[in-house]
């Protein structure tokens, strides 16, 4: 649960911390993405959570919720400003609408109000399957089980409605594209094209690793060359555009199962 000292102290700040910004509103803290599946990335992983309450986060309470991250952002430690977690009641996971706003945190930003998308399915099934919970029951008892196809369906959703729009507009000036952003996209486009596979959710590094023993060629030599691709380092344009392509072929692609 805890890959290296640093990331313990930032979850345990968080244990204390959300319990008592939250009080009797709290249900769970959980871990998801990396941490939860077991591919945790020093260099390139962030912290992932998902906060369970009983009631939405109100109006009034946000700033408090706001403030207390702050703190915990201003700590001295590595992962202070790697955190990405969202706070949902209860209600909303079992019934989940995409595109409904809730207070939601994201590496390097503040706390926002931001809508959550159809990738929140698969979220919900990670925490589910393979989460720890840091505060509160075993995720089984509050979130219900997420079929194959409501899987595959929010795969497909997200790069129809996400990564085709991203397509379109990757190019617009406002972009500041960089190696380790399109580094995101290509891991994320491997895990897409696994999860349509095989229906179920796997860890970045995993799907990088099925993916260039599976996909056809040109991919993976774009996937071998992307692993060695960091933040801030520049991108020609050349290989963005082959990336934005490899968007458009698993998008593309037809569910196995």
């Amino acid at each position: 649960m805890y890959p290296n000292p640093a990331v313990r102290q930032i979850l345990e700040a968080l244990q204390e911390c959300i319990p008592s910004a939250l009080g009797s509103n709290l249900e769970g803290i959980y871990l998801k993405g990396s941490l939860a599946l077991g591919d945790f990335n020093p260099e390139t992983s962030d912290v992932d959570l998902l906060v369970v309450t009983t009631e939405p986060v109100s109006e009034e309470d946000f700033p408090a919720l706001a403030e207390m991250h702050e703190r915990i952002q201003a700590l001295a430690n590595p992962y202070a400003n790697e955190v990405e977690l969202a706070y949902l009641p209860i209600g909303a996971i079992q019934h989940f609408q995409p595109r409904a706003e809730y207070p939601a945190l994201e590496r390097g930003e503040k706390l926002k109000w931001k809508p959550l998308g159809a990738n929140w399915i698969l979220e919900f099934w990670t925490v589910r399957e393979h989460g720890t919970a840091l505060y509160g029951p075993h995720p089984k008892t509050l979130i219900p089980p997420i079929s194959l196809g409501e899987r595959v369906g929010a795969v497909r959703r997200v790069l129809a409605q996400d990564w085709l729009e991203w397509v379109r507009t990757w190019q617009n000036p406002g972009w500041q594209t960089h190696a380790g952003e399109m580094r995101f996209v290509v891991e994320t486009m491997c895990r897409a094209a696994y999860t349509l596979e095989h229906g179920v959710l796997c860890s970045k590094p995993q799907a990088v690793r099925w993916a260039l023993k599976t996909l056809s060629k040109p991919w993976p030599s774009l996937i071998e060359r992307s692993q060695s691709w960091r933040a801030g380092q520049p991108i020609d344009p050349a290989t963005a555009h082959q990336a934005a392509e490899f968007v458009r072929w698993v998008a593309g692609l037809e569910p196995s199962l």
